[in-house]
């Protein structure tokens, strides 16, 4: 592999860096507030994608504190 590898724990898969990668086209407008009932699907992606990573954060931190707790 030419890239270095990261360290375990960056909460970021392949498929998800590469979702993004996707959701960030260079030819497509700016992102730009709407209507309510209209949000920019990307925004939405952006927001899926961020709360992914929060939950598997918060629940691998909630799992190490059990971990320590209970030895």
């Amino acid at each position: 592999m030419s890239q270095k590898a990261r360290p375990s724990g960056t909460g970021v898969s392949e498929s998800e860096r590469e979702e993004l990668l996707a959701a960030m086209l260079l030819d497509a407008p700016e992102l730009a507030l709407t209507p309510r009932g209209n949000p920019d699907p990307r925004l939405v992606q952006l927001a899926r994608l961020l709360g992914r990573q929060m939950a598997r954060q918060n629940f691998e931190a909630q799992s190490n504190k059990r971990g320590s707790d209970g030895s």
